[in-house]
């Protein structure tokens, strides 16, 4: 197959992490980096290991670059329908990292494992898929352990605890959307609809790495069941995220409730090793499009 030829929206922690990260991927052709300010720390940094960059906006980015398979959009909420509307017309994918709930949510460890996660859906051509959030991504593999070896899943909590430093400005204006997105794929998994999630930017010095904690309330959970099925989503996840590990075993908290907690750490394109949240959703962002592209590889342009 072709490499897959890529544009990444947003110079921010993210989209700085996603284009470092494609930039050393065989499989991937990073066409550029899109960002607004031409001295920001992620286009001086993209500039710095020769990406191509544009400063412009995104209209002089498109006219200047036609020549790509795939968007990733590392902005905000608010820009991505904006953004989607410009993909759309181009008839290209996208894979959108902010939580606006445009796209189809997508979780790569799910794939073929739980029927609201396809890649290919024969109704109609998937082209918006949406990452979630770095919560999602990292609670996913928890998630779905407890829906599988428990007859019906009353509500669950998701709180995720990540380094105040490795959350940029988009982040931070995005957290009533993040809290939302988070909360839906609980509902998505689990067919459960009380769902909370809990977001903690974490100020301490050193910067601590990303935990996620999922709890649960339960009927007739099997622990052994649910223990082997998150053994293998752990592996599955560590595949495209080398960093992820589940620290905290699936254990009882009392009668029908139960908990379980995953760290993980980043892999060190752009921030440091704390940053497990970059890693975690750009290394999904990246599988998603990857597995796409090998299941419509006649899409990528010769």
């Amino acid at each position: 197959m072709k490499r897959i030829r890529a544009l990444v929206l947003g110079s921010g922690n993210i989209g700085t992490d996603l284009a470092l990260r494609m930039s050393q991927d065989s499989r991937f052709d990073l066409v550029g980096l899109v960002g607004r300010r031409p001295d920001s720390a992620g286009i001086s940094k993209a500039r710095s290991v020769e990406i191509p960059v544009f400063v412009e906006g995104v209209d002089k980015a498109f006219s200047e670059c036609s020549e790509f398979d795939v968007v990733f959009d590392a902005t905000s909420a608010l820009d991505h329908p904006f953004h989607w509307n410009l993909v759309s017309q181009r008839n290209k994918l996208m894979i959108d990292l902010t939580p606006s709930q445009v796209g189809l949510p997508m979780v790569p460890i799910l794939m073929g494992k739980h029927e609201e996660f396809s890649i290919v859906d024969s109704r109609k051509m998937i082209r918006n898929f949406s990452m979630i959030t770095c919560g999602g991504q990292s609670s996913a593999a928890l998630l779905f352990s407890f829906f599988s070896a428990s007859k019906i899943i009353y509500e669950v909590e998701i709180s995720s605890s990540i380094a105040a430093r490795s959350a940029g400005l988009a982040t931070r204006r995005n957290v009533d959307n993040y809290i939302s997105a988070t909360e839906d794929l609980a509902k998505l998994v689990c067919q459960c609809e009380v769902t909370k999630s809990i977001l903690v930017l974490n100020p301490a010095e050193p910067p601590v790495m990303m935990r996620t904690t999922v709890t649960v309330r339960c009927k007739d959970l099997d622990l052994l069941q649910a223990s082997s099925v998150l053994d293998d989503m752990e592996a599955s996840m560590q595949q495209f995220v080398p960093g992820y590990r589940v620290v905290v075993p699936i254990h009882a908290l009392g009668s029908n409730t139960f908990s379980a907690t995953a760290l993980v750490e980043g892999a060190g394109y752009y921030l440091p090793t704390y940053a497990g949240n970059l890693d975690v959703i750009n290394a999904a962002a990246v599988e998603t499009a990857a597995k796409y592209f090998s299941n419509h590889c006649e899409e990528v342009s010769q």
